[in-house]
């Protein structure tokens, strides 16, 4: 599925899955950072965060926040439920 991206310097259009800089979560991303997966256009190499990329396809990228904190949520539900039911 190839998501298309425009540059805002050039303004052509191009794949944003081919353009990203760098793939997965780096070392110094937080979660909880305005800025979102950044990619190169491949006319101009103008560097820019994408609006269109989407993580596993659907989910935009600024939701990874609400993902972790959920996942954290679960967690320790999870964590406190099946402490309850061992006693």
């Amino acid at each position: 599925m190839s998501v298309p991206e425009i540059c805002p310097k050039c303004f052509s259009d191009f794949s944003a899955r081919k353009a990203l800089l760098s793939g997965g979560v780096r070392f110094g991303y937080s979660a909880f950072s305005d800025k979102g997966p950044a990619v190169r256009c491949p006319n101009c190499w103008h560097v820019f965060p994408s609006r269109n990329l989407r993580l596993f396809g659907f989910l935009p990228t600024d939701s990874l926040r609400w993902v972790v904190l959920g996942i954290l949520a679960a967690c320790f539900i999870l964590s406190f439920l099946l402490k309850r039911h061992a006693s």
